[in-house]
This record gives structure tokens, C-alpha cells and sequence, in this order.
């Protein structure tokens, strides 16, 4: 016996999840709105997930793997320091642009587990990717690629003017520059913002 009717549950109550935090914001949403809105019981919520932060959990896994699956698209084996950075940008932009609802998502997970203390897991989630991410840049500050800056202050400068334009601009059909051209110029910029001053 197939999985895919489980598998098709949890994708509708994901896609509930998604669409009732995008439109009740995080903190607003009850599971109960989940479950009206996916047509799914308590019961059978609770069968795939252990609770709402297991919900936006999936939710943020499915946005950061997105990506960094995009990221991966831009990259070749063994990439310099430089085509890592870009890459990062090139590919936050082009999932974001695909994924303009998920994107919101992320957005708003990354601004609450900024402010609040009591959304624990979802702040380790991403705690974790920061910590790597951090510890990348510092192997490029120690090979001398990149400028010696606190990991904030570097990840600002690399995605900050990315997350500016998507949130910026949600209408792109009304735009003066192609999409690849915004995505080259903010993947230079980031580059520019954190290299080496020779």
C-alpha cells in the first residue's frame, strides 16, 4: 500500500499552515485554524505533527533547503570564496522570486525569533544555519579572502540588500531591470561589500 494519501495529507495541512500564518501572522494562528482551513481533525494533525512550532518547522526546513538548493544551481565544484558568496545571493533571490509566500514565511520566523524567546526550536533552526554559515566566513577571513568582520555584520552586508528588495518589491511584474540583471547586481554588490581590500 502507497504512503501518498499521508503524504497528500501532510502536504494540505502544510500549505494550510502556510497560508494561515501568512495571513494570521505566526503568533495569531491556532492549530484549530490549521485544521478548518486543511479540512483536517485535531486527530489527525497531531498524527503528523506534534504542534504548530513542528508545523512552521517543516515549513522554515522546506525554505532553507530551498535555498539552498538554488544556491547549489550556481555553484561548481570546488568554488572560490568569491562564487560561494554570489552563488548564496544568486540563490536566495531566484527561490525567493519562486517562492514569494515561503519567502514571507521565513521572513517573518527570522524577525520573531529575533524578538521572542518562547518559539525555542525555531530559533535553534536557525541558530544552526547561522553557526555554519558563520564559520564559513571565518575560514575565508582566515585564508584573507574576505574582510575580518563580526558574522552579523557580514551577513547583513551579503543578503541584507537581497531581503531589502524582496520585501521592497512583491509586485516584480513592474520592473525597469530583468530579474537577471537584479540578481548580478546584487550578487556583485555583496561580494564588493565583504572582500578583501587588496
Amino acid at each position: 500500500m502507497s504512503d501518498k494519501p499521508n503524504r497528500d495529507r501532510r502536504d494540505d495541512i502544510l500549505s494550510a499552515a502556510l497560508g494561515c500564518f501568512l495571513e494570521r501572522g505566526y503568533a495569531a494562528t491556532s492549530i484549530r485554524d490549521i485544521g478548518k482551513s486543511s479540512g483536517a481533525s485535531i486527530g489527525s494533525m497531531y498524527h503528523f505533527f506534534s504542534g504548530k512550532d513542528e508545523l512552521a518547522q517543516a515549513l522554515l526546513s522546506e525554505a532553507v533547503n530551498g535555498w539552498r538548493a538554488a544556491t547549489a544551481a550556481h555553484l561548481r565544484p570546488a568554488a572560490d570564496c568569491e562564487t560561494t558568496i554570489k552563488a548564496s545571493v544568486r540563490g536566495l533571490l531566484d527561490w525567493a522570486m519562486a517562492n514569494p509566500r515561503h519567502f514571507a514565511f521565513m521572513d517573518e520566523i527570522r524577525a520573531i525569533t529575533s524578538t521572542r524567546n518562547d518559539v525555542p526550536l525555531l530559533a535553534a533552526m536557525l541558530d544552526g544555519g547561522q553557526e555554519a554559515a558563520a564559520a564559513v566566513y571565518d575560514s575565508y577571513v582566515t585564508s584573507g579572502e574576505v574582510k575580518p568582520l563580526h558574522w552579523p555584520i557580514a551577513y547583513a552586508l551579503m543578503v541584507g540588500p537581497t531581503y531589502a528588495y524582496l520585501r521592497l518589491s512583491p509586485d516584480r511584474r513592474v520592473m525597469t531591470n530583468s530579474p537577471i540583471e537584479i540578481r548580478e547586481l546584487l550578487a556583485e554588490a555583496a561580494w564588493q561589500a565583504v572582500k578583501a581590500v587588496a
